[in-house]
């Protein structure tokens, strides 16, 4: 979701769908004790977003190529979270617009 800030477990950023939602985010919670996410993103062209999950650390980067468009994935421990949390995304000196938070994540 194209939103500037939110808090650490990303408790006022709406899941619908709108027009501010600019990618998609799949979690798996691996046997191994770790969780998989695989992001695709469509922000602005050739730039380089920072992925964090929020208020953790950093997971990587994404690299959007002429279209806007970057698929990535990441790995970290599931301890690391407890069972509700959020991610955020954006490049260097993002400008307000130009910042990602997903919605939050609730596993049961």
């Amino acid at each position: 979701m194209r939103q500037d800030s939110s808090d650490c477990l990303n408790a006022n950023v709406p899941s619908g769908d709108t027009p501010l939602v600019g990618g998609n985010l799949w979690l798996v919670r691996q046997a191994n004790g770790n969780t998989d996410v695989k992001v695709a993103l469509t922000a602005s062209p050739n730039t380089t977003y920072h992925f964090y999950l929020k208020c953790v650390r950093q997971l990587g980067d994404i690299k959007t190529d002429d279209d806007g468009e970057a698929v990535a994935s990441f790995s970290f421990p599931t301890k690391d979270v407890g069972n509700t949390y959020g991610f955020d995304s954006y490049p260097d000196g993002a400008p307000a617009g130009n910042k990602f938070q997903s919605a939050q994540v609730k596993f049961q």
